[in-house]
């Protein structure tokens, strides 16, 4: 009884963890594929002269529910594929001012376009500590963005602690089944008792 006991506890399990799997590849296929949409939508833009801002590029990504990293892919990816001359500039001057912006990566997307300006106007600059004028600026924003971060995390950890406690409830339950509907040493003596009487 305990052998069977064991095989729907290991069978629960597994199919938590294929289950998990799988989700993790469905997620990858649906951010690939909103990628795929968002490449044909900057396309069309591109070819049909729209002036696009790296801004344009993250709301536009934003509005298939990618993050700005996959919404620069997208770009990235429309931008090796171009073969129209006049296309391929205007995107050139789009990938030159989003790599400005990259090194401001972690930085809440409103401020990156200043920031960017910020550094080219200190980079000309021929004062020192106007080089570094951004320094402060960068650490404070980067420790407001990790704030928002742990935050996140943290929301997504009570999500994933919330659901591991249900399924563990569950089952509990099923042990707790097994281990109260599994007969005693006394029953099954007293059941082997009958079954030799009965053969007798």
């Amino acid at each position: 009884m305990i052998e069977e006991f064991k095989y729907p506890i290991f069978g629960l399990y597994a199919l938590i963890i294929i289950g998990s799997f799988f989700l993790i590849v469905w997620t990858n296929k649906k951010r690939e594929e909103k990628i795929k949409k968002l490449q044909i939508d900057l396309k069309l833009k591109i070819e049909n002269k729209f002036e696009l801002t790296s801004q344009d590029i993250s709301l536009l990504g934003l509005a298939y529910g990618l993050s700005p990293s996959s919404s620069r892919l997208a770009l990235y990816r429309v931008y090796k594929d171009i073969d129209n001359k006049d296309n391929f500039l205007l995107l050139k001057k789009l990938v030159i001012a989003i790599q400005k912006e990259e090194p401001f990566d972690t930085m809440p997307d409103e401020v990156k376009p200043s920031l960017s300006r910020i550094l080219e106007l200190t980079s000309n600059s021929e004062s020192d500590t106007d080089r570094h004028i951004l320094t402060p600026i960068t650490n404070i924003l980067t420790k407001y963005q990790e704030l928002i971060e742990d935050r996140n995390k943290t929301r997504k950890q009570t999500n994933i602690a919330y659901t591991l406690t249900i399924v563990s409830f569950f089952v509990g339950a099923i042990s707790l089944y097994f281990a109260v509907s599994t007969p005693s040493a006394e029953e099954i003596a007293s059941k082997l008792n009958e079954l030799q009487l009965i053969n007798k």
